[in-house]
């Protein structure tokens, strides 16, 4: 499984960067080998993989559909080689815009937790990215 588990992950990290367009031919051209292929389901899941990026890209650009924003601090050890997320805040949001608003009064709000263990890392994220968290 891990073998199979570290193709997958090469697979996501060559997606992972596209562009919306490429991603749009990624999809075709996937979907387009499984037909071929009898049917392949892992050609079908590269489709779907690339689809769903590109999605996230598209709400990226466009700010549409629910949006997330988050607030996490994080308690660092002495080495700072690791740290364990001690809390998390969130809201949803029906905006781009209203989630980068919300994400900046929820960082001004925790910033007294700041540390020097203790970091405080604001972030929003679109649904499709939040539902996989």
């Amino acid at each position: 499984m891990r073998e199979i588990q570290d193709r997958v992950w090469r697979i996501d990290w060559k997606i992972e960067p596209q562009t919306e367009i490429t991603l749009k031919g990624i999809a075709f051209e996937a979907r387009r080998r499984a037909k071929e292929d009898f049917d392949d389901p892992v050609w079908r899941g590269i489709a779907e993989a690339a689809d769903r990026r590109r999605e996230i890209l598209t709400r990226y650009r466009t700010g549409a559909g629910t949006w997330y924003a988050c607030v996490e601090l994080t308690r660092w050890d002495i080495g700072r080689s690791g740290g364990e997320i001690t809390k998390m805040v969130h809201e949803q949001c029906n905006s781009k815009k209203e989630a980068e608003e919300t994400a900046q009064r929820l960082l001004a709000e925790h910033a007294k937790y700041f540390t020097v263990e203790t970091s405080v890392e604001a972030g929003i994220v679109c649904e499709l990215e939040w539902e996989d968290d």
